[in-house]
C-alpha cells in the first residue's frame, strides 16, 4: 500500500522563510513560557488560597507543561517541514497554552496578589482564551492528518462541522463577557476588553460537541483507511477513545488534569514520527505503555471512587481511616489487573503473539481444513498474518530446478522491513517464510521471533507437501506423455519399418513359389533376398526390444549388464558392488541401469574427467553413487539427462541428488528394493 501522503511542500525560498518564521514563533512561545513560570512562582501564595478559581497553581503548571510540549513539537515540525500544516497547528496550540499560563500568572499577581499591575483585563483574556485553542488545533489535526487535506463526502462535512464548532466556541468566548461563575471575587471588576455585548454564556457545549464529533471522524477514517494510513490513524483513534473513557475518571485525581494530557503527548509523537520520517518508529512501544498505564489509572480511580461512594452510603466521611483502607485496596488491585490489561493491549496492537498455542492451533486447523493443495499455503499465510496483525506474509519456495516461486497474502509498502525465516524439511532447504513488519517496527521482539520460528516449521511441512505434490503431478504428466510418445514411436517403427519389410518378404516368397517350377535360378535369387530382408527386420526388432529393456539385463543381470556396458566407456570406470543382488523388480533394474549409464555418459561428455567410480550398495535400499574427478565446480544446470535420472528415481519413490562435490562431480540415487505391485503379494 502507498504511504500516506503529506501536505505539499513549498518552494525553497518559501521554505527558508517558513523556517525563520517557525524559529520566531517558537522563541516567542518560549519567552511566554518563561514569563509564565516566573509569574507562577511569584503568585504561588495567592493561587494556593481557597477560591483561586481557574488560576490555581496546578492549572498554571499544567498549562506550562502543555505549552512546552506543543511548542517543542511544533518547532521541530515547522522548522524541518515548513510546508506541512501540522507543525504550525502545534505551534498555535503551544502559543495558546503559553499565553494562558502567562496571562493567568499575570492576573494572579496583579489581582489576587494585590499588586498594582496594568493590563489585567488583557491578561485575563489571554488566560481564558489561550487554552481553548488546543481544541481547535486537535479538531483540525484529526480531520486532516496525515495528508493535510480534509476527507471527502459525509466524513469531510462532519470534519468541517467539528472544526466549526470548536472555532465558534473559541470566537464566542473571545468577544463575550467574562463569566461570573468562572472567576473568583477578586476579578469581579475586570471586564473583557473585546466584549461585544453578547449574553454571558459559557461555550463549553460547543467545544465538547466539536471534540466528540472530531473523535468520531478519526474513528471513521481509521475504519475506512488502508495500508500505513490505517496504521497511523489507529493510534489517533485509540488515543481519542481512551481519552473519552478515561478523562472523567482521572481528572478528579491529584494532578489528574496533567495525567489526562498523556494522550495528547502520544498524538504529538505520532504526528512527529509520520511527518519527519513518514514512518511510525517506536510508536508501538510508546502507545503500548501509555494505554496500559492510562487504563490502569482509570481502573484504580474508578475503584477508589466506587469505594468512597460506598463509604458515603454507609455514613462514613471522606478522609477518615476507612478512606485510607479503600485507597490501599485500590492500589493493591494493580498487581492482578496489570497482566490482564497488558494482554488486552497487546492483543489489540500485536494480535495473538502472547498466545502461541492459540496461533499454532489456528494454523493446525488450517492445515486440517485445507480443501486442496492450491489453497493450503494461502490459508496458512492468512492465518499467520491475521493472528499477529502483520501487513503481509509470503512463502518463497525453491524448486528442484533452482527457480523460486512466491505465494503471498496481504499487501505492504515496497520499502517495508521484511524478516525471513528459513524453511527446512527433512534436512532440505526449500525456501523461506517472509513476513512484513508492522509500520514503525525494525525487528520482531524475542517472543514473536520464537513464535515465528515455530510457525516456520509448520509452514515448511506444508510447503514441502506442495512441492512434492506439484512434482508428482508434473512427473505423472511427463510419464504419461513419455508413454504415449513411446507407443507412437513403436507404432511408427512397426508400421513404417517391419511392416513393409514383412509385406515385401511375403510377396517375394509368393513369386519364388510361382517360379520354382519354371525358373529355379530366379526363385533361388528371390529367396535370398527374402532372407536378407528378414535379417534386416530381425535387427530392427532387436533394436526395438533393446529400447524397451536391454536384453543384457535378462541375460546377465543388473551387475553383469553394467560391467559389459561400462567396459566400453571412453573413460576408465571402476565398478564396486556386492557379489550378488537380491531379486529386483524389473522397473527397479531398468531404472538403476539407465541412471548409471546416463550418469557415466554425462561424465564422458561434460566432466573432462580422467576416471570414474560407480559404487552400488544394497541394504534397506539400492544405492547408486557415480563420482568423477572432473573439473566442473559450478552448479549443474538440469538438462535432459539429469531430468531423466531424477524422474526415474521419483517415479519409483526413490531419491536422487546431483551436483559438484569435493574433487569432482557426484550423482547419488536411492531406489526401493521392492515395489507394491512388483511381485505377487506385493513382497519381494
Amino acid at each position: 500500500m502507498p504511504r500516506p501522503r503529506l501536505a505539499g511542500r513549498r518552494p525553497p525560498a518559501a521554505g527558508t522563510a517558513g523556517r525563520a518564521a517557525a524559529h520566531a514563533v517558537a522563541a516567542a512561545a518560549a519567552a511566554l513560557i518563561t514569563a509564565g513560570t516566573v509569574l507562577a512562582v511569584a503568585g504561588r501564595d495567592a493561587s494556593a488560597r481557597p477560591g483561586a478559581g481557574f488560576a490555581d497553581g496546578a492549572h498554571v503548571w499544567t498549562e506550562l507543561v502543555l505549552a512546552s510540549v506543543f511548542t517543542a513539537a511544533g518547532w521541530l515540525l515547522a522548522s524541518r517541514r515548513p510546508g506541512v500544516v501540522f507543525g504550525w497547528l502545534a505551534l498555535a496550540a503551544g502559543t495558546g497554552h503559553a499565553l494562558a499560563a502567562a496571562g493567568e500568572g499575570w492576573a494572579v499577581v496583579a489581582l489576587d496578589g494585590g499588586r498594582d499591575l496594568p493590563f489585567a483585563s488583557l491578561a485575563l483574556l489571554a488566560g481564558t482564551m489561550g487554552e481553548p485553542l488546543e481544541t481547535l488545533v486537535l479538531a483540525a489535526t484529526w480531520a486532516a492528518f496525515p495528508s493535510g487535506r480534509l476527507p471527502r463526502g459525509r466524513t469531510g462535512w462532519a470534519a468541517r462541522l467539528s472544526i466549526g464548532l470548536c472555532a465558534a466556541g473559541w470566537l464566542y468566548g473571545l468577544v463575550s463577557p467574562f463569566q461570573p461563575g468562572q472567576l473568583p471575587d477578586a476579578y469581579a471588576g475586570v471586564s473583557n476588553p473585546l466584549d461585544a455585548g453578547l449574553p454571558a454564556w459559557q461555550p463549553v457545549p460547543l467545544f465538547a460537541s466539536g471534540m466528540l464529533l472530531g473523535s468520531a471522524v478519526v474513528v471513521v477514517r481509521w475504519l475506512r483507511a488502508g495500508g500505513e494510513e490505517r496504521q497511523v490513524l489507529r493510534w489517533l483513534a485509540v488515543v481519542n477513545v481512551a481519552a473519552i473513557l478515561v478523562t472523567p475518571l482521572v481528572v478528579a485525581l491529584p494532578a489528574g488534569e496533567l495525567i489526562s494530557s498523556a494522550g495528547t503527548v502520544v498524538m504529538l509523537v505520532v504526528v512527529i514520527a509520520v511527518v519527519l520520517r513518514n514512518q511510525v518508529y517506536g510508536i508501538d512501544a510508546v502507545l503500548n505503555r501509555t494505554l496500559v498505564y492510562v487504563l490502569l489509572t482509570a481502573f484504580v480511580a474508578a475503584l477508589y471512587a466506587a469505594g468512597v461512594g460506598v463509604l458515603a452510603l454507609l455514613g462514613q466521611a471522606a478522609g477518615g481511616p476507612w478512606t485510607v483502607v479503600v485507597a490501599v485496596g485500590a492500589a493493591f488491585s494493580l498487581a492482578p489487573v496489570r497482566l490482564r490489561v497488558q494482554r488486552l493491549v497487546n492483543r489489540f496492537l500485536y494480535g495473538e503473539r502472547d498466545e502461541p498455542y492459540t496461533v499454532i492451533g489456528r494454523i493446525a486447523s488450517r492445515l486440517e481444513a485445507a480443501g486442496s493443495i492450491e489453497h493450503l499455503l494461502p490459508g496458512l499465510l492468512e492465518a499467520v498474518a491475521g493472528a499477529l496483525r502483520l501487513p503481509s506474509a509470503a512463502v518463497e519456495m525453491r524448486g528442484d530446478d533452482g527457480a523460486t516461486r512466491r505465494i503471498a497474502h496481504g499487501a505492504a509498502r515496497p520499502d517495508a522491513a521484511v524478516v525471513r525465516f528459513p524453511l527446512a524439511h527433512q534436512g532440505r532447504d526449500i525456501g523461506a517464510l517472509a513476513v512484513t513488519l508492522r509500520a514503525g517496527q525494525r525487528a520482531l521482539d524475542a517472543r514473536e521471533t520464537r513464535l515465528m520460528r515455530d510457525i516456520a516449521r509448520q509452514v515448511a511441512v506444508a510447503a514441502s507437501n506442495v512441492l512434492l505434490t506439484e512434482a508428482l503431478v508434473r512427473s505423472r504428466e511427463r510419464i504419461v506423455q513419455a508413454a504415449e510418445e513411446e507407443r507412437r514411436r513403436l507404432r511408427h517403427d512397426l508400421h513404417d519399418g517391419l511392416g513393409p519389410v514383412l509385406t515385401a518378404a511375403a510377396t517375394k516368397v509368393d513369386a519364388a513359389r510361382n517360379l520354382a517350377a519354371r525358373d529355379t535360378g530366379r526363385a533361388t535369387d528371390l529367396l535370398g533376398r527374402v532372407r536378407a530382408d528378414l535379417s534386416a527386420a530381425l535387427g530392427d526388432l532387436r533394436r526395438l526390444v533393446y529400447a524397451l529393456r536391454p536384453p543384457a539385463l535378462d541375460e546377465l543381470g543388473l551387475l553383469g549388464a553394467l560391467r559389459e556396458h561400462l567396459g566400453h566407456a571412453a573413460v576408465p570406470v571402476t565398478l564396486t558392488a556386492p557379489d550378488a543382488l537380491p531379486r529386483l523388480p524389473a522397473a527397479v533394474e531398468i531404472a538403476a541401469y539407465r541412471i548409471v549409464t546416463e550418469a557415466v555418459t554425462n561424465v564422458v561428455r561434460h566432466a573432462a574427467a580422467s576416471a570414474c567410480t560407480v559404487t552400488i550398495g544394497c541394504a534397506e535400499r539400492l544405492t547408486l553413487e557415480i563420482r568423477d574427478d572432473g573439473t566442473s565446480g559450478a552448479a549443474w544446470t538440469p538438462g535432459v539427462g539429469l531430468t531423466s535420472m531424477r524422474e526415474r528415481a521419483a517415479a519409483l519413490g526413490g531419491t536422487w541428488t546431483a551436483g559438484p562435490a569435493d574433487g569432482g562431480g557426484r550423482v547419488f540415487a536411492e531406489l526401493p528394493l521392492a515395489l507394491a505391485a512388483a511381485l505377487p503379494g506385493g513382497a519381494p
